[in-house]
């Protein structure tokens, strides 16, 4: 820097030559260039720099030097000139020396902005007239002592974590003075403040009185050099504040001096509770294992059905009860432990070969019933009849190990049945046929009925035509009401042979279900019945009547005679209320239709719903006696059923309830 210096233009510079220089500032850079210690210089207001060699490496292999050498300040560290032009001015001002210490300034160099730790003072530089003309800098930097400290540091929270981290006490025993120094977790395990002093004995009191002694001598036999130093024991300990037991896990190490006397014993202190809780649940879980296996061979011994345990893709026979044995008719000595089909050879190809590797290569159960198999008896073989299930036994990791095989005996049930299913097949044959003659009988009858009703229909016509006719040409009063009789009990013979037609036909019927809205089909019968209504001065309320699948013809046929009953079986002088409501009830919907009439004893609640039954006399109320058989008939047909209650004199209530489809 010596070189640089002289051999610089300084002509160029501010400063102007060297002999022109104040005698201060030539002193002062005199003293700089000899010097071995880190020194830089800033002069004049524009601060014109100067350093020597001891300083050069902190600028770096390359960016500011050699350029810094009488350069200006601002114009040589803009990157810090807000942080360092502080101090500068500070100097000069108040001629005071500041001192800073492992102080971060970031600085250009080797390409790009560092992080670079200094320790420096500024000091004031007099010039010839007793004023402060410049700032001497002297400094050192410290970026490798910081990192190191740093690191150090990080280190050390590391440890301090990873001890933490992993719930250790660490401690230290002075074998001189028997004084402990510890972290804070071992103090609060011997219910002592963080600042509380510990002394051995203290250590060794919370100690469990049965593990005392033994500490201490592990203790005592630590601090001998032929114990190498080492000690490693476990003890319990009980917390003098909540009576908390912990077992622990001592580990340490003793440092002996040149007369091997110990001087230092150190360690940590683990607590190894839950680890010697699991140690013990452990062992109970495997004694319980060996429990339960000694609980399932007991259970497969004592079974009241053959068992036996099959082991590996051989079928090593394990384990066989009495009833499997005496299935097989063998002995436990001359089978166990050996593939079945070598035990058992008389099982050879009758397919549980297939059955077995089935199980064992898939892992699923087989259940198979009343298995035709010939099994040895009486030194012949015979056709036995067994019932069995195959399942397989599989290891933690869902390996088939093995397989569970269950078998029962079903030769007698096997024989009993067949001998029953020949009665019920020859019943069901009989069955069968009665059914056809039933079948063509119901057909007789339903074109018995049909035909009936039409050719009934024609004779009942006439008969009240030709007395209509006789009715216009007779004045003889007798044969006047007589003739009017004749015509009455052919309209109701009309009606009644209607009705049965209309009866005989819904069973007949196979229609498709439709949507049907139970609103609509009220309102159209409301229309139908409007001039009986207005008569009657019936009102008619219904609500929340949905819409559902079902025959629609049918429906209008349920409503319509529902409703008919109720404008027919009025009170004289009452106005006629018929309510309809219905809601859904879980899978169904009930529908309620209710009257204020004349109502009926509850004891004919049943008797009401039978073809041709009738409550009241024909002079009183007209009808057939079939309308509330063909609502019942429809009903069921809709998979349904209906009910009816009733007050003589207070009206009826009938419940409709038909599945939701």
């Amino acid at each position: 820097m010596g070189e640089l210096t002289r051999k610089y233009n300084w002509s160029e510079n501010l400063l102007g030559e060297p002999d022109q220089w104040p005698k201060s500032l030539q002193t002062t850079v005199s003293i700089i260039l000899s010097s071995r210690f880190p020194m830089f210089l800033w002069w004049g207001t524009e601060m014109v720099q100067f350093y020597n060699d001891a300083y050069r490496p902190s600028l770096g292999g390359s960016g500011k030097h050699p350029t810094a050498l009488g350069q200006k300040g601002k114009e040589c560290w803009p990157e810090i000139w807000e942080i360092i032009h502080p101090l500068i001015h500070q100097v000069q001002t108040t001629g005071i020396s500041t001192w800073s210490e492992d102080q971060l300034v970031p600085i250009y160099r080797d390409g790009g902005i560092q992080d670079v730790y200094w320790t420096f003072s500024y000091s004031p530089v007099l010039g010839d007239d007793d004023t402060v003309e410049g700032v001497l800098v002297i400094c050192t930097e410290t970026t490798q002592k910081v990192v190191y400290l740093q690191e150090l540091s990080d280190s050390k929270k590391e440890l301090e974590f990873a001890i933490d981290a992993a719930d250790l006490g660490t401690w230290d025993l002075n074998p001189i003075t028997n004084q402990f120094t510890s972290n804070g977790r071992l103090k609060q395990w011997l219910g002592l403040k963080p600042a509380d002093e510990i002394d051995l004995s203290v250590a060794i009191n919370v100690m469990h009185e049965d593990d005392r002694n033994s500490v201490s001598e592990a203790i005592r036999w630590a601090l001998e050099p032929a114990a190498g130093g080492w000690c490693d024991i476990r003890y319990r300990i009980i917390d003098p504040l909540t009576g908390t037991e912990r077992i622990v896990r001592a580990m340490g190490k003793a440092v002996f001096d040149e007369q091997k006397k110990p001087i230092r014993f150190n360690g940590i202190l683990q607590d190894v509770t839950d680890q010697k809780k699991a140690e013990l649940r452990e062992r109970a879980a495997m004694e319980k294992i060996a429990e339960n296996e000694r609980n399932f061979r007991n259970t497969i011994l004592n079974a009241p059905v053959a068992i036996c345990i099959l082991k590996g893709p051989e079928f090593v026979i394990e384990i066989a009860n009495e009833r499997m044995l005496k299935l097989w008719s063998t002995t436990g000595p001359a089978i166990m432990h050996k593939p079945i089909f070598e035990a058992v050879p008389v099982v050879r190809n009758q397919g549980f070969e297939t059955l077995l590797n089935k199980v064992y290569q898939t892992g699923d159960s087989v259940n198979v019933q009343e298995y035709p198999v010939q099994l040895p008896r009486d030194g012949k073989l015979e056709q036995e009849y067994v019932s069995f299930l195959y399942e397989a036994e599989s290891n933690s990791k869902g390996e088939v190990t093995g397989i569970i095989a269950v078998a029962v005996l079903v030769t007698e049930q096997v024989i009993a049945r067949r001998k029953i299913e020949e009665v019920v097949n020859a019943r069901t044959r009989e069955l069968a046929e009665s059914n056809k003659n039933l079948e063509r009988s119901n057909a007789d009858l339903g074109q018995f009925a049909h035909v009936a009703s039409h050719d009934l229909q024609e004779p009942v016509r006439k008969i009240a035509s030709y007395a209509s006719l006789l009715e216009t040409i007779t004045e003889n009063e007798a044969s006047l009401n007589y003739l009017r009789k004749i015509i009455d009990a052919a309209g109701r013979m009309k009606v009644l042979i209607r009705d049965v037609l209309v009866y005989s036909q819904i069973s007949n019927q196979n229609p498709l279900f439709e949507v049907v809205d139970l609103k609509q089909v009220v309102r159209d019968l409301q229309s139908e019945f409007e001039l009986l209504i207005e008569q009657q001065q019936a009102r008619l309320d219904y609500q929340n009547l949905p819409t559902i699948r079902a025959i629609p013809q049918q429906m209008i046929q349920l409503f319509g005679n529902l409703l008919s009953n109720a404008l027919k079986y009025n009170r004289p002088g009452v106005p006629v209320i018929i309510g309809i409501r219905a809601e859904r009830v879980g899978d169904e919907y009930q529908i309620q239709f209710s009257d204020n009439g004349i109502g009926f004893e509850q004891s004919y609640a049943e008797q009401i719903f039978h073809i041709f039954q009738r409550l009241h006399r024909k002079t009183e109320y007209s009808g057939t006696g079939i309308g509330l058989a063909i609502c019942k008939k429809i009903v069921e047909n809709h998979g349904g059923t209906i009910s009816a209650t009733g007050h003589a004199g207070e009206g009826a209530t009938f419940l409709v309830r038909l599945p939701v489809l």
